[in-house]
């Protein structure tokens, strides 16, 4: 395989990584937010 081919599809995998291990820090992080809110501190 052409050595370019393999850095263009490496930088591919590392960006969708990141992006997955972002989206599932930030879906842990509603989660913590969410258990400690209570009803009155919410804004409405």
């Amino acid at each position: 395989m052409d050595p370019f081919l393999k850095l263009i599809m490496g930088i591919q995998w590392f960006f969708w990584g990141v992006i997955f291990i972002i989206f599932i820090f930030l879906i842990i992080r509603r989660i913590n937010i969410k258990e400690r809110e209570n009803f009155e501190d919410r804004d409405n």
